[in-house]
């Protein structure tokens, strides 16, 4: 059964430093994922299908750079339980 769709954001402000350092951003995904679960569960989901991703990077004119990572799928819950 399907029981909708749960979404999740993270940002994180980078540094002049960090923008090229991709393998900080690994992190963000966990974060995500974590969020997600957690939803799927106040749902009282058993999983979580067709999870997407979407990375961006706001640039803002005078102030540092971010980082989104927006992520979201659909809570299931399995008929036989």
């Amino acid at each position: 059964m399907i029981l909708g769709v749960v979404n999740a954001t993270i940002k994180k402000t980078l540094t002049a430093e960090q923008i090229d350092e991709v393998d900080c951003y690994d992190d963000l995904y966990d974060q995500v994922k974590t969020k997600l679960i957690e939803r799927t569960v106040a749902k009282n989901g058993d999983g979580i299908i067709s999870v997407h991703f979407v990375p961006q990077i706001v640039n803002v004119a005078i102030g540092p750079k971010y980082v989104l990572l927006h992520g979201y799928g659909t809570a299931i819950s399995l008929p036989n339980k």
